[in-house]
């Protein structure tokens, strides 16, 4: 009787209904997870967001300095989460002339979705990592991202005025 007091418990049933119920009460997680981001710092977090929207929206990115003048900018202010999605999306700055890009601006983040996920250490308060960017537009619409432009290109020359005698 002593030592049937010290053996280990026979495993414990546990009825299916429960083992589904408490399954299905856990949020889903998305699956794979996205690859982490090598970024150490803020900075090489926005290049490597640019370069990844870039490269989903070869069609509409221009090539080169941005025209002077260009047809629009955009600030954008992103807040993306620690899985890599995007959490928050505001357009600070936008053409009054040309709304639809505020909406091309959207399409493009969207088309390069999901983003790495930030390293921990770029994660604020929120388990985020938000920055500004900026969209500049030429006049056929395409854009660049400030932060993987050149210089500006230099003005279009003025016709010189002839002088009168």
């Amino acid at each position: 009787m002593l030592a049937a007091g010290c053996s280990a418990p026979g495993p414990v049933a546990v009825p299916q209904a429960r083992l589904a119920k408490t399954y299905h009460s856990m949020p889903a997680a998305p699956l794979p997870l996205q690859r982490e981001s090598v970024a150490t710092t803020l900075a090489e977090y926005r290049h490597e967001f640019a370069r990844l929207l870039h490269a989903a929206n070869p069609g509409l990115v221009y090539d080169g300095p941005p025209p002077n003048p260009v047809r629009g900018v955009i600030v954008m202010r992103a807040e993306i989460d620690a899985l890599g999605e995007m959490r928050r999306l505001e357009l600070f700055r936008g053409p009054g002339h040309a709304p639809w890009l505020e909406q091309l601006v959207a399409q493009t983040v969207r088309q390069a979705e999901p983003f790495p996920r930030p390293s921990a250490k770029l994660l604020n308060g929120g388990g985020s990592v938000v920055f500004i960017e900026t969209w500049l537009f030429d006049y056929e619409g395409r854009f660049r991202l400030r932060t993987l432009s050149q210089a500006q290109a230099e003005p279009p020359d003025e016709p010189q005025e002839e002088e009168f005698r």
